[in-house]
């Protein structure tokens, strides 16, 4: 395993534009200021080249185990083989000689009974087969008893061709020599006895030799194996960490959690991401600073006129600068609820960027939910009667630990939506009980209800809906908005559920509060 040592470069990419000093001094900065601990300075130079390290570590283990089982198989393959080449000619031979000593034995009775000369000579070609044969058998042989055996034969085939050479036909020295060819067909036969016996051991000896390299391919496969999966950890445990942390890296700017410094130890490549990851959390950050500046300062600018305005026509209204006709007094009033619905809507825009903040201060404390809503309720009653509604509750006793002013919001937003939306004499449904570790909250209503198409859409900011946009147009379409990112700061969640009449909005909240 090769261990690198990194030398940190603080060179960075520039690109034109005004942009230069905003991208580059900043990832500049973030680079130089981090410098790895000693401890941790030691990685690949890069994850290209870990990863690359460790595929071509596996190639050549690869290649080595079959390099390795192809040497066994041409081993065992090519002794086998001269095992059977060895062993079929040692048989085919020792079949020949005993074919030679018949046909010998064959020539030299008739040669006894007829006497021709040429008989003779043709035992002559037969007996230096014989002799040729015999010698390509003994260099296949390599037991020195067998060898013995062959030389005994050619000794008493010399001394019987002598006998019949000498004597002539139909003496009785040769007539009784020829009876030896009988002992010369027996050593023959042991012959090829003792050859078909070795084919069989070489057989054995080649299923011993392919039993004996299965074992030896199996260990190799094992050790092959040991060292894949050697291989294996070293490479998938960094880089699963790298991966891990670069996904955790994104997920706190993804929730943004701008406030936590980013940094990532591995390989250069990585590092160098993780400081443009830094240096995309402090623009962020520096954005977010200049929205809520920007918020804060809009609303202050909007406010003291607004102010002005309802105070004025608060005066009007009251006739302080003289009696109004009707047509006047319709005005002043009309003037004056477009100044509260307006200044409504400017809070509404600061809570749902306050809402916006992921990693708000969250004052978690134990609430008792059912007394929470009934409260929210009495907050509602002017509208309630105002209406004509017919409020029921079924709450059960519930306590949760949250942040008391975010959960009085979302159960106002969704409270007075439902206000908002039900007809005249309509009713409204609250119910609160527990599910588990949950506390669940149903708020039904009786209005024009939410179509399927907007289930999603109606936790959207400033989205309204075009059934009933005509008649609520005073809204700023951020209530329940701001009602999902409060109850998903909590780790809870509002949903739409499908009802046969009106609306029925759920709020689910975990009654420990959520660290994550």
């Amino acid at each position: 395993m090769t261990i690198f040592f990194v030398h940190e470069s603080t060179d960075q990419p520039t690109s034109k534009g005004s942009d230069v000093a905003t991208f580059s001094l900043p990832l500049r900065s973030a680079l130089t200021r981090w410098r790895p601990t000693p401890y941790f300075s030691f990685y690949p130079r890069s994850l290209t080249q870990l990863m690359s390290a460790g595929l071509l570590g596996l190639v050549l283990l690869l290649v080595a185990a079959l390099a390795i089982a192809g040497l066994y198989v041409e081993k065992a393959t090519s002794k086998g083989q001269q095992a059977v080449i060895f062993s079929t000619e040692a048989v085919r031979h020792s079949l020949t000689l005993s074919e030679l000593l018949k046909d010998m034995e064959r020539s030299a009775r008739i040669y006894q009974v007829l006497g021709n000369e040429s008989l003779l000579a043709n035992y002559a070609q037969l007996r230096q087969k014989l002799n040729d044969t015999a010698a390509e058998l003994v260099t296949l042989e390599f037991d020195s008893k067998i060898k013995n055996t062959i030389s005994m034969l050619l000794q008493k085939e010399k001394q019987v061709f002598a006998e019949l050479a000498t004597n002539g036909p139909g003496a009785d020295q040769a007539a009784n020599t020829v009876e030896i060819f009988a002992e010369l067909r027996d050593i023959a036969a042991t012959l090829i006895a003792h050859n078909s016996l070795s084919i069989e051991t070489r057989v054995k000896e080649m299923k011993d030799t392919a039993a004996k390299t299965r074992r030896t391919l199996f260990w190799e496969a094992g050790v092959a194996l040991a060292l894949v999966i050697a291989t294996a950890l070293w490479i998938i445990p960094p880089l699963s960490r790298y991966i891990r942390d670069l996904d955790q890296s994104l997920v706190q700017i993804g929730n943004g959690n701008l406030d936590k410094h980013i940094s990532l130890k591995g390989p250069k490549d990585i590092r160098e991401l993780g400081a443009r990851l830094e240096w995309l959390r402090q623009q962020l950050q520096q954005l977010e600073s200049r929205k809520q500046h920007f918020l804060q300062h809009f609303s202050h600018e909007l406010k003291t006129p607004l102010a002005s305005l309802r105070e004025g026509t608060s005066l009007l209204s009251e006739g302080v600068m003289g009696e109004l006709n009707n047509d006047q007094r319709e005005i002043a009033v009309i003037l004056q609820r477009n100044c509260l619905n307006l200044q409504q809507q400017i809070d509404d825009l600061l809570t749902y960027s306050v809402s916006m903040q992921p990693f708000q201060s969250f004052n978690y404390q134990k609430l008792q939910l059912d007394e929470q809503i009934l409260g929210v309720t009495r907050e509602q009653q002017l509208q309630i009667r105002a209406k004509d509604i017919s409020l029921i509750t079924a709450l059960d006793k519930v306590s949760i630990y949250a942040d008391t002013a975010q959960i009085t919001t979302v159960l106002d937003n969704l409270i007075s939506n439902a206000v908002k939306f039900s007809p005249s004499g309509g009713r409204i449904n609250i119910e609160l009980r527990t599910d588990g570790q949950w506390a669940v909250i149903d708020v039904a209503d009786e209005g024009p209800g939410i179509s399927d198409s907007e289930h999603d859409r109606i936790f959207e900011a400033f989205y309204k809906s075009p059934s009933t946009m005509n008649e609520n147009a005073e809204g700023s379409g951020l209530g329940l908005s701001i009602a999902k990112q409060y109850s998903n700061a909590h780790g809870g969640n509002i949903e739409v559920i499908n009802t046969h009449k009106g609306a029925r909005l759920r709020l689910t909240l975990p009654r420990e509060p959520q660290h994550g």
